[in-house]
């Protein structure tokens, strides 16, 4: 059965390159919002120094994840860098029942499907103010290999070209102002208020260039 949205609740889809904090900046947009959550993302893939099941992602094997996706269990999936990444379509009809806003995190090619599948989807990109910037946080992380670096730094370009199919595109390059955008963008969308958020195409042109 195809998934649908409630009348009521509204679904918000986040995305941009490993390493832009897009996590981190939902997360804190919803610890202040009671009417919104994040669907957690199942994943076959380790958890990260901190990372929590249940609460970062949904941890599973490998051969777990190929069941769920053969029962075709998830709304969208993708396979990066070794991993399986999705999102249970379960989860989200069940929070859009319950009148819940719900955000999914997810890259541009799960946006894709979403956008395919539900009636009505409000779609952010995040961009970093620049690729070193997005380099340095990277190396943060401790993705210190050259070769997997350089890999990501690749998609992550790919990725940012792909901003034009979102409906806002806001710049991670101050956390509490880039929250704040966010928080606008689901305040306007509940409100259906035409919001001017974002970088202009020339700012765009420059982050991308670098």
């Amino acid at each position: 059965m195809t998934p649908q949205n409630s009348p009521r609740a509204k679904l918000f889809v986040l995305s941009g390159p490993s390493g832009v904090g897009k996590t981190t900046l939902a997360q804190a947009v919803i610890d202040g919002d009671t009417n919104l959550q994040r669907a957690i993302t199942h994943t076959s893939r380790k958890p990260r120094a901190g990372e929590v099941d249940g609460l970062h992602y949904h941890f599973v094997s490998e051969n777990r994840f190929l069941e769920m996706k053969s029962n075709q269990e998830f709304l969208e999936t993708v396979h990066i860098f070794g991993s399986y990444y999705g999102t249970s379509q379960a989860a989200v009809q069940s929070s859009l029942d319950r009148n819940m806003d719900t955000m999914l995190i997810i890259d541009f090619q799960g946006a894709q499907n979403v956008r395919v599948l539900m009636q009505s989807v409000t779609s952010i990109f995040v961009l970093p103010p620049s690729v070193d910037a997005l380099k340095d946080r990277l190396l943060e992380r401790a993705e210190t290999d050259d070769e997997t670096l350089q890999s990501r730094i690749e998609k992550a370009r790919y990725e940012m070209s792909q901003h034009a199919d979102y409906d806002f595109v806001i710049v991670n390059d101050s956390f509490e102002s880039t929250v704040e955008q966010l928080h606008e963008i689901v305040e306007g969308v509940r409100s259906n208020r035409k919001l001017p958020i974002g970088p202009t195409q020339q700012e765009i042109a420059s982050i991308l260039s670098t």
